[in-house]
């Protein structure tokens, strides 16, 4: 089980998955909430960052550990205009407190192809993706998003540049923002599992040549 942002990039790593993390610490006493509380404050945490990452994101799977790993639960190819409604169902179910939620998301962003290169499309991809709560009595919580570098880096699809960093990193900055405002909480981690150019609020302009390669090759998507 991974019980931490590290673990998670180290992960990401051994599966070839080049993703930036930005995340901060919740300093929530555990100790002194009920199973109940606890489990709503981990709903509230969800609702707030799908509200600040609106249009950016769709939930795609849904991952829930209680304490202890006491119980296990996965949900798959959820609907995103259900996603809360299931996720409430399934919290109605628990005795315990959630110690781990994990859900995994697709991204909405801005992508030129090398059928029509000089046509921007507005796809939904499914590319690493995943905002991660941790919380528990031994601990004062912490959560994290972790973004794939795919829709900000300069790579090259058959030698055709495509610049995609100035249209998608300025949604990228809104949403982190927004999260922050949503949570009152001020992005206070940022890390990534490779040599990106992360900063407090995305992906700082890439340099001509990218330090990923061809990430493009085999991306699967969808046109939204």
């Amino acid at each position: 089980m991974l019980k931490n942002l590290d673990d998670f990039l180290l992960d990401s790593l051994e599966r070839n998955e080049v993703v930036g993390g930005w995340g901060f610490n919740s300093n929530m006493n555990f100790t002194s909430m009920t199973p109940e509380e606890t489990n709503v404050w981990f709903f509230e945490q969800v609702f707030n960052f799908l509200r600040a990452f609106f249009g950016i994101v769709v939930p795609d799977q849904l991952e829930v550990i209680t304490y202890n790993a006491t119980k296990h639960i996965n949900k798959q190819n959820l609907e995103h205009q259900t996603f809360l409604d299931e996720l409430m169902l399934v919290m109605k179910g628990l005795n315990e407190p959630i110690w781990t939620l994990k859900v995994s998301l697709n991204m909405v962003g801005f992508l030129r192809t090398k059928h029509d290169p000089d046509k921007t499309l507005r796809l939904q991809i499914k590319e690493p993706c995943t905002f991660i709560i941790w919380g528990g009595p031994d601990e004062t919580g912490f959560q994290s998003v972790t973004i794939s570098y795919k829709l900000f880096s300069a790579t090259v699809i058959d030698d055709e540049p495509q610049a995609l960093w100035s249209m998608n990193q300025p949604i990228l900055e809104k949403a982190l923002r927004k999260w922050e405002d949503q949570t009152g909480r001020i992005i206070d981690v940022v890390d990534s599992n490779g040599d990106l150019p992360v900063f407090r609020h995305g992906f700082d302009k890439p340099a001509p040549s990218s330090l990923t390669g061809n990430l493009f090759s085999g991306l699967p998507k969808v046109e939204v």
